[in-house]
């Protein structure tokens, strides 16, 4: 099978567009105004293809949509940071101000706070969504399954 020219660049970019990606993923760090929060809680969306380097490599994301001025969202964050701590590496949270982010939420048709979705490498493309106050075991569970390797081996 021979190669022609545009094949060629083609495969040029789309290896460029990877080795950018992996590099992004390496060297990561969290915004300069996130201190003090653990470095996978981030306070703003991640680009759809840092988004996908991050989900190929068997990282859960956890995008919670909120306002700060909402008992059931405030509490829902609490929830998702301590799950954060206790999961570690294998987590990395979204926190969307829904109101700082309104295209963003528009994008995923947010019309609820807080709403949370869960994405893994199964459900990239369909995350899973939940709507309210979500209790900590209930949401600790779902985060889990998305890459849960043997029972029993999350958090």
């Amino acid at each position: 099978m021979e190669i022609n020219k545009k094949q060629a660049g083609t495969i040029l970019i789309a290896a460029i567009f990877i080795i950018s990606g992996i590099s992004f993923a390496i060297s990561w760090s969290p915004p300069a105004q996130q201190t003090g929060k653990s470095p996978n809680v981030i306070e703003q969306p991640i680009a759809n293809e840092q988004r996908s380097v991050f989900l190929n490599s068997d990282v859960t994301i956890l995008t919670l949509f909120y306002l700060e001025d909402d008992g059931d969202s405030l509490k829902l964050k609490k929830t998702v940071e301590r799950l954060n701590d206790e999961i570690g590496e294998k987590l990395l949270v979204e926190e969307i101000n829904i109101r700082t982010y309104q295209s963003f939420s528009a994008e995923y048709n947010v019309k609820t706070v807080p709403t949370t979705l869960i994405r893994g490498k199964e459900n990239i493309q369909e995350p899973l969504r939940m709507e309210g106050l979500q209790e900590y075991a209930e949401l600790k569970g779902k985060i889990c399954t998305t890459y849960e390797e043997k029972p029993g081996s999350c958090g």
